[in-house]
């Protein structure tokens, strides 16, 4: 076509068909003579991703402008042809050494020349390390002396860690031979992203010769996450670079796992405490080394800085208790005493330590206080209480009933949320009796007895069919844990509720309940959740894609290739995401449509979330969420939310009367606060 918009326009068209006849006559359209439309085809071909292009894709390394240079390098990283190295290299040596840092998210102004040569060398660097070759590692292995190990966006380590386990002898031998202090940084740093263990000698032997940096070499150690490397590290406690020593600590908290005791931390983190030069920043350091040590000797250390003067270091070691998690007498009487201190944020530490380690012991004089305390002080009050009643004992059980009687109104959700937390069967009735009441108590009923789906299945359904919208929503996302067999029907015809957060509830809940099945639900789940795709409201059709994922249910319907490249909303597209990464490997269309997705999005987070799939979890947390509306300081009572969980699945409803939402067993990760349902785009 004589119009260049036109056969641009074309390029791209051919690349989202994803045909692999479109690959030659593509191929003759990189000697374009209009700049764009050789961009235009070069990105084509990186999207059909098929070899026979990567000779004509090479010959466009040589192209006078930077801009096609960029695209040709990005259409090579994705043919991951070896065949191109030996000209991505060519061209990353004739580049002069310009800083290879990646400019800044937002960065602006008019690239010169320089910035459009340093691009350059940047789309060559990364686009080695997506091919990952033997070649284009040894490559990226000797550029790595021309960059400071301290940069904020490492280019060359990136590229040698997205090479994967094909890099990890040569940084292991570099680390051995070189005598160049940044290369060796470079390639430590890069091991630990890569967390090899194996490398841990590589590692120590080039520290004691000199040539790896000790905080350098320290900080590789502790990402490897390999806990033989911690007697090496403790011995950098006492050093007298202050530099080496925070990073001792660091590396040293990143290697010892609360879950698993280990005590050799604790006598050297001792003798530095005890020291009168080490300064109280470092202090706070080892305090909350100690408390991920989980060993029972570091409590000794800890229970005297809960009065110590440096506010700071009592924070510290109240919240290294709550971490160290051991449920104790003495404990318990520290965090007691530190709740009623003068400063507030002690009072929430010691609040927030009691929730995750006080003992059932404390639920009387617990109740006591919330019932008597300031307005002010009832948050933190609620928040040890329920945490303490999720270790409490069948006794508990009749004081909160007793407290529940004359309790005011936000103590009534942080009493309701506690009983929530227990498992026994009487803390479930408990639960049913209070189904009666007022709408605020239905509301926070319906939420706690998540813990209770099975043995209150009945309850929860009349709560299902209540006739306040924020009972029903908090229902039907407890109905998820529930068995898939019982709830099923009844969470698909909540899917057509009129009330958007209940029929978005009903979607995540089937996912949920879909994921615990050995057959995902069957075909209802898949049928349901594939019918809400159609649904007009945003927050549901995302629901429904997430859910999708999360109960292991195969993309093999168009519809979510559809939803990720033209929905209108931010947050179905990211589901659409999560979901088609879940077949990506063995559907090329989705890989297109995700590699797609990922360079062409508007929104960032979406972009993002195409471009890798969400990490998964495989621990979980009890989470208090406070809902604060964009512009406020405190908590919003009754307030509308929408909670993203690092699952993907999205949560809706309306807070309790403190402004705070409780969320059982969530997975572990980033949890965020979306716009409500009415102002989604």
């Amino acid at each position: 076509d004589p119009s260049p918009e036109v056969r641009a326009e074309v390029a791209r068209a051919l690349g989202r068909l994803g045909d692999a006849r479109a690959v030659l006559p593509l191929v003759g359209k990189v000697q374009d003579g209009v700049p764009e439309v050789r961009r235009a085809a070069l990105r084509a071909l990186g999207e059909l991703a098929d070899a026979r292009a990567t000779v004509a894709v090479t010959m466009a390394l040589a192209d006078n402008a930077q801009a096609v240079r960029v695209d040709a390098l990005g259409a090579l990283a994705r043919i991951r042809s070896d065949d191109a190295t030996f000209a991505i290299a060519a061209l990353v040596e004739g580049l002069p050494d310009t800083p290879l840092a990646t400019p800044p998210p937002g960065a602006t102004g008019t690239p010169t020349s320089d910035a459009g040569t340093a691009e350059v060398r940047r789309a060559a660097i990364r686009a080695l390390g997506q091919i990952g070759s033997p070649r284009a590692v040894e490559v990226l292995v000797g550029e790595l002396a021309k960059e400071e190990p301290g940069t904020e966006r490492p280019v060359v380590r990136q590229a040698l860690v997205a090479s994967g386990p094909v890099a990890l002898a040569p940084l292991t031998a570099l680390l051995g031979a070189t005598l160049n202090a940044q290369a060796a940084s470079g390639a430590a740093l890069a091991l630990g992203e890569l967390g090899a263990g194996a490398a841990r000698g590589a590692v120590v032997r080039a520290m004691e010769r000199g040539v790896l940096p000790l905080r350098h070499g320290l900080a590789a150690l502790g990402a490897m996450g390999d806990d033989a490397a911690l007697p090496w590290v403790l011995e950098r406690l006492d050093d007298p670079d202050p530099l080496v020593r925070r990073e001792a600590v660091r590396a040293a908290t990143r290697l010892v796992d609360p879950s698993q005791p280990d005590g050799r931390p604790v006598e050297p983190a001792r003798v530095a405490l005890l020291s009168e030069d080490t300064p109280t920043e470092e202090r706070i350091a080892l305090v909350r080394l100690l408390g991920r040590t989980g060993a029972d000797s570091a409590r000794g250390l800890l229970l005297p800085l809960v009065v110590a003067r440096s506010n700071a270091l009592r924070i510290a070691a109240i919240e290294a208790l709550g971490t160290l998690a051991r449920p104790e007498p003495a404990v318990d009487r520290a965090l007691l005493f530190a709740l009623g201190d003068d400063v507030p944020p002690v009072r929430l530490a010691a609040a927030l330590a009691l929730a995750r380690c006080g003992s059932g012991a404390l639920v009387a004089p617990l109740a006591e206080r919330l019932d008597q305390a300031a307005e002010q002080d009832r948050g933190a009050l609620g928040l040890a209480l329920s945490g303490v009643l999720a270790r409490a004992d069948e006794g508990a059980v009749r004081v909160v009933e007793r407290a529940l009687v004359h309790a005011a109104e936000p103590v009534r959700d942080a009493l309701i949320e506690g009983l929530g937390r227990m498992r026994s069967a009487s803390a479930g009735r408990a639960l049913a009796a209070l189904a009666r009441g007022s709408i605020d108590d239905r509301r926070k009923v319906a939420e706690a007895l998540g813990a209770h789906a099975t043995a209150e299945l009945a309850t929860l359904r009349a709560l299902a069919a209540d006739v306040d919208a924020s009972v029903r929503a908090n229902a039907a996302w407890s109905l998820g844990e529930a068995p898939a067999a019982d709830v099923t029907a009844l969470l698909t015809a909540l899917l057509a509720d009129a009330d958007g957060a209940v029929a978005s509830n009903a979607a995540a809940a089937l996912g949920r309940a879909a994921a615990r099945s050995t057959d995902a639900g069957g075909p209802p789940v898949a049928s349901a959740l594939l019918g809400a795709l159609a649904d007009g409201r945003p927050y549901v059709r995302a629901n429904a894609l997430a859910a999708l994922a999360r109960a292991g249910l195969s993309p093999e319907s168009p519809a979510a290739r559809e939803l990720v490249l033209s929905d209108g909303a931010a947050a179905v597209r990211a589901a659409a995401a999560t979901w088609l990464h879940r077949g990506a490997a063995k559907n090329p269309a989705a890989r297109r449509a995700l590699a797609r997705c990922a360079s062409e999005d508007r929104d960032g987070a979406v972009a993002t979330r195409c471009a890798a799939p969400l990490p998964s979890s495989s621990t979980t947390d009890d989470v208090t969420i406070l809902v604060v509306p964009d512009g406020r300081t405190e908590p919003q009572p009754r307030g509308v939310f929408v909670l993203e969980r690092a699952d993907g699945l999205l949560r809706l409803g309306t807070a309790d009367r403190r402004g705070a939402v409780f969320e059982r067993a969530t997975p572990s990760g980033t949890l965020r606060l979306l716009p409500p349902a009415l102002l989604a785009r």
